[in-house]
């Protein structure tokens, strides 16, 4: 989170489309006024017309980011897209845009981008229920050298019930991905 004083400078904002990402993704894409931007998304299977065919769908629904200026932003909404809004968070006197550092966005985004490795999303309020529990506490930093996800930092971790060992990058407060790295690949930076 961060409380945005200087409304020219570019930062990921987390924003809302509510349930209208394929619009918003569109208009957000434009090649004269779109903007940088990032949604998530996962493989699934649907049934379209009696086939089952794999489709990629926003891992959680109406959630985008998106790289440019507060300015930009209200901009763009005002001019292309109004149904785009910021995320905030209220604390005792102000409002709080929430909004992601760079380096922890580029992670997420190699991570998540890496489709045809085993990617597994979890919402940071369900990381520690259910059988897929995760003890970041126990996590140990890392960064990966070499592989589909050179260079990314994140928690090398173990899942439960699951044999391998897994990255995990974190969007605090937000989101996690995870995605199976080969220990050669693994160095520990804490």
């Amino acid at each position: 989170m961060a409380n945005v004083q200087d409304k020219d400078k570019p930062r990921w904002y987390v924003m809302r489309a509510y349930k209208n990402e394929s619009t918003a993704e569109e208009r957000l894409s434009h090649k004269t006024y779109g903007l940088k931007h990032f949604i998530p998304k996962q493989k699934v299977l649907r049934t379209i017309n009696g086939e089952k065919t794999l489709c990629m769908v926003p891992v959680i629904h109406s959630l985008v980011f998106v790289y440019a200026s507060q300015r930009q932003i209200v901009d763009f909404k005002h001019n292309y897209y109004y149904n785009l809004q910021f995320v905030t968070w209220k604390t005792e006197d102000e409002l709080v845009y929430l909004t992601v550092p760079e380096k922890e966005m580029k992670n997420f985004i190699e991570v998540c981008k890496q489709t045809e490795q085993e990617v597994h999303f979890y919402k940071i309020d369900e990381i520690n229920k259910g059988k897929d529990k995760i003890d970041i506490a126990k996590g140990k930093r890392v960064r990966v050298h070499g592989g589909p996800f050179d260079q990314v930092e994140g928690y090398f971790i173990k899942i439960g019930r699951k044999r391998g060992k897994q990255l995990v990058v974190i969007i605090p407060d937000l989101l996690a991905v995870s995605a199976e790295v080969a220990p050669e690949y693994i160095q520990v930076i804490d």
